[in-house]
């Protein structure tokens, strides 16, 4: 329903109009009469209407005034006028206030329902109208940002990019053009987002453009006049970019920068490289910025390398020393060299898991896991994959080692004796090799010489030497009373390659040669024989 305003200064004129015309019928809703234009005026700035129907000769203020007051000041509202024939040329004047129609008195009801009609129509269309503008002009933003994501997916062409450009009145023309991805860390609602979005464009200045991704981020495009400048800039731009987010929303911000092209239609590829380098946020790296020029130069030489460097026996050696300082030293500098080599998320967790289970192995061979101990290991093993950056990953492990460190001190009494039991199944299942040393079996325990050496003899009465030498000539006895093999066979078999040195340790042990000892044998066993025919 419009609303309609009828303003005449005779009565019963005013009575008449409103009484004989189907308002709601027409679309009309009349929401009041006046008897002038000052009246009508005083009406209006408390109660707009769409449509005034006025006479012209008023007391105060005319048709004509109140004509002029809607075209300046209400430039929506429609006028009517009604005139006399004597007024009608006067009346034309009102043309340059954009005075929709004329009725001349003595005004029928057939007449004003046609102009009534013929001003719906009007009234109609300019709705209509008024209603895609203020859609248009709503939607403008959304559709320049959609314009913009799908620039950076490359679907347009060039021509079609000017046209665009036109459309949405950006100037951005350059030589070279980069875009970068802005990544804030904790995640942004889509007002938030728009509003960063709305910050960064506000302070980046006009080589800048700023908006929406469809990824939780935020999408720059850059343009200077030349590639070697753009370079240089990007770092500090993004830099400049996620300082302002930072400190209007608290979060830190990772950029990823692509590389650089040479037209606007191209600035997909530029996205394109900068999207590779998502996988690498969870590095966390100084002052959040991943330039996609850098990271070229590992990806097709060491890149996806990390270096072991006997970590694992570092890790198990600090964890059984009590060095907690090492243990932490040893996990940052697995981070830091992350970053340098930029190693994928993947490669990390699988080395985390690695040093993780050398302690545990280390621990099974003590016996001294226990299950909570065992459940640890095993939350901490299947969370690291779901570790959204290094930092999390490093704190988990770090937690995990901290147990172990405690376990082991709440264990060091028997921690001497464990490490004797296991150098002497080592021995037990290793005596044949001729190499066999003191400072193998120290570096397969991850153990000091001079404290094995110490807890081995606590817990045996003998030295290394001396147990090792025991367990050969027990196996050579053996092998003597149940073999025909010679004794540089036996020699051999039991880990010794030169067999008159075997002969020497043999007889010092048993005071008696290898010969001696196979016949003093072959003798009693002759003689329990005899005995057992009798």
């Amino acid at each position: 329903m419009y609303k309609v305003l009828l303003v005449d200064d005779e009565i019963l004129i005013r009575e008449r109009i409103s009484q004989r015309i189907p308002w709601e019928s027409l679309g009309y809703e009349l929401k009041g009469t006046c008897e002038n234009g000052k009246e009508a005026i005083e009406f209006m700035e408390k109660q707009p209407v769409d449509l005034v129907l006025t006479d012209i000769c008023m007391p105060y203020v005319d048709g004509l005034e109140l004509a002029k007051y809607l075209y300046e000041n209400e430039k929506r509202t429609k006028v009517v006028i009604i005139t006399g024939y004597d007024e009608f040329e006067y009346a034309k004047k009102a043309v340059e206030y954009r005075v929709l129609s004329y009725v001349l008195k003595p005004v029928t009801s057939v007449e004003l329902i046609e102009k009534l009609e013929e001003a719906k129509k009007i009234l109609d269309s300019e709705e209509a109208n008024f209603q895609v503008r203020t859609y248009y002009e709503g939607s403008y933003p959304l559709l320049k940002n959609q314009f913009l994501l799908e620039l950076s997916k490359g679907r347009f062409y060039e021509e079609g990019i000017e046209e665009k450009l036109k459309e949405f009145h950006i100037d951005f023309q350059g030589e070279c053009y980069c875009a970068a991805l802005l990544y804030p860390r904790i995640q942004p609602d889509k007002k938030e987002l728009s509003h960063m979005a709305s910050l960064i464009a506000r302070e980046a200045g006009e080589d800048v453009l700023s908006f929406e991704g469809d990824d939780h981020n935020i999408i720059l495009y850059v343009k200077k006049k030349n590639s070697s400048e753009l370079k240089k800039d990007m770092a500090f731009i993004c830099e400049a970019a996620a300082r302002w987010v930072e400190n209007e929303f608290h979060t830190p911000v990772f950029s990823l920068i692509g590389t650089c092209v040479f037209r606007l239609g191209g600035i997909g590829f530029s996205c394109e490289k900068a999207l590779e380098l998502k996988e690498y946020i969870y590095l966390e790296r100084d002052q959040g910025i991943y330039e996609w020029d850098k990271y070229q130069k590992y990806k097709l030489s060491a890149q996806g390398m990390i270096c072991e460097n006997d970590r694992e026996k570092r890790i198990v050696l600090a964890v059984r020393s009590n060095l907690s300082e090492e243990v932490q030293r040893e996990i940052t500098s697995i981070r830091k060299e992350c970053r340098v080599r930029w190693i994928p998320k993947n490669k990390v967790v699988v080395l985390y898991q690695s040093l993780i289970l050398a302690v545990m192995n280390f621990f099974e061979r003590l016996n001294i896991v226990d299950d909570a101990f065992l459940l640890k290991e095993q939350e901490i093993i299947s969370g690291l994959f779901g570790c959204t950056y290094i930092s999390e990953m490093e704190k988990k492990v770090l937690e995990f080692f901290q147990m172990a460190v405690e376990i082991m001190n709440s264990n060091r009494g028997n921690y001497g004796d464990h490490q004797a039991i296991a150098a002497l199944e080592y021995i037990n299942s290793h005596y044949g090799d001729c190499d066999l040393s003191l400072q193998e079996i120290c570096e397969k325990l991850a153990i000091s010489v001079s404290y094995f050496s110490s807890a081995f003899k606590n817990y045996t009465g003998m030295t290394f030497v001396e147990a090792l030498t025991k367990k050969r000539m027990e196996k050579a006895m053996e092998l003597m009373e149940n073999t025909s093999l010679r004794t540089y066979e036996i020699a051999e078999k039991c880990g010794y390659s030169d067999a008159n040195y075997f002969s020497n340790i043999f007889k010092r042990t048993t005071q008696m040669t290898p010969r001696d000892y196979v016949r003093t044998r072959m003798n009693r066993k002759g003689t329990y024989e005899s005995q057992n025919q009798i």
